[in-house]
């Protein structure tokens, strides 16, 4: 199995024309042909001063070459250490311009939500039917835009290492109810049913609230989504020892064995999201790890495709002062 995959990642990451498409590149630009490059520069190089050094024992000859590869050495690596401060420097641009240009939507959608709940407030009883829906769909697509645009500011925050987290004590069991809540209008319109189960008493943790939201939203919406209509979505949470668990899962279509060690990235969607046409960023897992992760916890997953999904975070309960 490892043999397997060992032999799969050698494969892709020499596959010139399949990152070349993927990079949108030329061959000859990509990140692999460029290091077959220099490693063959480098051999030669390399190569040659050993072929000077037996053929010729002039002393100024094989400081001459030894001089050269040197030289080479140093021309290769002042080439990469500039592609790579191009590369951070971009990279710190295009995360700015992504924060700047969210913060500037969130504006518009705010008044657009705005507008909705005054035209709702001001014809509560007066609008027909079409009106209704019309209305309804404007401010369904209002959420999803909103959602994108925090979930964009989320992830230069990460990127940026600025993701601030507001800790307080907080029962995790009422965050779940709380996340159940918010997603039962979803699981009633995709005809899946919410099981929970919650011990009477848990210990508390300390997190900020609404990020850890967030995750069992991401988590619950993406279980919904993948599960066929009268089909079930579990959520579990169990403390053991010092942390308390969350498990939830889901009898959905699964995520491919071949994805599964990309499922964490930034902007992934397996070939099954595809599939099944479920709208989505790619964003919602890449944002929970984190946001576990900085408060001191670990996400993990079990897949099997066609079978379903279990997805489980755990977070450090608060010591007890004795």
């Amino acid at each position: 199995m490892f043999w397997q995959r060992f032999k799969k990642k050698i494969s892709d990451e020499f596959n010139l024309k399949k990152q070349a498409d993927e990079l949108g590149l030329k061959v000859w630009q990509t990140p692999s042909f460029l290091f077959i490059a220099m490693g063959l520069v480098i051999i030669i190089a390399i190569g040659g001063v050993y072929f000077v050094s037996k053929n010729y024992d002039s002393p100024e000859i094989l400081v001459i070459s030894e001089s050269a590869v040197v030289a080479v050495l140093f021309s290769i690596g002042n080439l990469i250490i500039s592609s790579v401060d191009q590369l951070a420097r971009a990279n710190k641009m295009k995360t700015e311009f992504v924060s700047v240009a969210s913060h500037q939507l969130k504006t518009p959608i705010a008044e657009i939500n705005w507008q909705i709940e005054l035209l709702l407030s001001k014809f509560p009883g007066g609008l027909s039917e079409k009106q209704q829906l019309l209305i309804g769909q404007i401010a369904h697509s209002s959420q999803k835009m909103a959602r994108l645009v925090n979930d964009l500011l989320d992830v230069a925050h990460i990127d940026q290492g600025k993701l601030a987290l507001a800790k307080e004590d907080v029962d995790l069991c009422v965050i779940v109810k709380e996340a159940i809540v918010n997603q039962h209008p979803f699981a009633i319109s995709a005809g899946v049913e919410i099981k929970s189960f919650c011990p009477l008493a848990s210990p508390n943790v300390s997190v900020d609230r609404k990020r850890v939201g967030v995750v069992l939203d991401n988590l619950l919406s993406n279980a919904i989504k993948y599960t066929k209509r009268e089909g079930t979505v579990e959520i579990f949470l169990e403390t053991k020892e010092n942390t308390v668990q969350v498990h939830i899962r889901d009898d959905g279509v699964g995520i491919p064995s071949r994805e599964q060690h990309d499922i964490f990235k930034k902007f992934f969607r397996s070939n099954n999201a595809m599939k099944n046409n479920t709208d989505g960023t790619g964003l919602g897992l890449y944002i929970a790890k984190n946001i576990i992760e900085q408060s001191g916890g670990k996400l993990w997953f079990q897949s099997i495709e066609n079978i379903g999904s279990d997805f489980f975070f755990s977070l450090p309960t608060i010591k007890k002062v004795t």
